[in-house]
């Protein structure tokens, strides 16, 4: 069985609307992708691909590599999960350092600075090793390809819409983000920045120019939105593009008995949102399907490591039943299959 079979019985238990317009999702087909031809396929127990993630243990992650090993299993290559459970560059710096060794074929990494995990990336290369980056990118010297979650202007555009069905008026927003030298955090901030000076569509809100850093830490994000809240009387919204800080600020605004009031919202699993929605604490809150993506890079490592792509500009990923990519400018797969979370279909999904 493929995993987009096995996943859209766990994943879409109904329909869910996407971000852009109401389509419909739906448990799809059992056709896995395409393994590269007889000889490709034969040499997939010869494949040995590690998913290094962030940090272990964090509830995204750990669906994402659902994904990964359904890919494993489908394609017929050993799939390995990888990483220290502390969310610090140093450790997944050792991590990548300490895999090399192994001669994996593929790396499957997402970036917890995308600079300082360069020179480890770029070791690996060296070695003959295929470097593919999800969720958060490296240096683009330092690994063959990104598959890119959404684009950083859908992102930004999802995080703000969700914003405004959290507080049609508009008013004042803050962001957390998880550090610095995350780059999608740091891209998506920027451009939420310059849609809300630019696009009529979001005139209504203004921001707090200073952006807060979380590190990925639910209590350190919790004290950081009380303190937001405290600091800024009129903030009405609070965006992170943190699965980790975005639920948990929604917390502290219940904590502070401000909910209904000021509101959270960014990206999250919907399990962990699913409380406060249900409540009508929050009304929104986005994400794609992390399953799904940790599925899709894994299979472009594949591809990259068989020879069935050079990850060359204009190249296809064939990734079965979800979907074909093209290959764009610097490597980049965009994935954008953005989903919000609201009342109306927060039960569909049990991830």
């Amino acid at each position: 069985m493929s995993s987009i079979t096995r996943r859209g019985s766990r994943i879409w238990k109904g329909a869910a609307a996407l971000v852009a317009g109401a389509l419909l999702l739906t448990a799809c087909s059992s056709t896995p992708p395409s393994a590269g031809g007889d000889d490709a396929a034969a040499g997939g127990e010869d494949v040995k691909i590690f998913m290094a993630p962030k940090f272990t243990g964090l509830a995204y992650f750990e669906v994402a590599r659902e994904g990964g090993e359904q890919a494993g299993e489908d394609l017929g290559f050993t799939f390995d999960y990888i990483g220290s459970d502390k969310p610090d560059a140093t450790e997944q710096i050792a991590t990548l350092t300490n895999a090399i060794p192994q001669a994996p074929s593929a790396l499957v990494v997402s970036a917890i600075d995308g600079d300082a995990v360069a020179p480890a990336l770029k070791q690996a290369r060296q070695q003959g090793i295929k470097v593919v980056t999800y969720d958060a990118d490296a240096a683009v010297d330092a690994r063959d390809l990104f598959v890119n979650q959404l684009s950083y202007e859908l992102a930004a555009q999802t995080m703000l819409d969700a914003a405004l069905l959290n507080s049609p008026e508009g008013g004042q927003v803050a962001f957390i983000s998880a550090s610095p030298s995350a780059p999608n955090h740091t891209a998506h901030v920027q451009i939420m920045k310059e849609l809300i000076d630019t696009d009529p569509k979001y005139s209504s809100f203004s921001y707090i120019d200073t952006v807060q850093f979380a590190g990925d830490d639910a209590q350190k994000s919790q004290d950081i939105a009380l303190n937001l809240i405290q600091a800024n009387p009129d903030l009405k919204v609070i965006i992170s593009s943190s699965a980790v800080s975005a639920p948990a600020a929604q917390q502290a605004i219940i904590n502070a008995g401000l909910q209904g009031k000021v509101f959270a919202t960014g990206f999250a699993l919907p399990s962990s949102v699913k409380d406060f929605i249900e409540s009508g604490a929050s009304a929104a809150f986005a994400l794609w399907d992390p399953a799904e993506l940790g599925y899709v890079a894994s299979v472009a490592a594949y591809q990259l490591a068989t020879g069935e792509i050079k990850g060359e500009e204009g190249e296809t990923i064939d990734a079965g039943d979800a979907g074909t990519y093209t290959i764009g400018k610097d490597g980049e797969i965009l994935y954008d299959k953005p989903l919000m979370f609201t009342a109306e279909n927060i039960g569909d999904y049990d991830f």
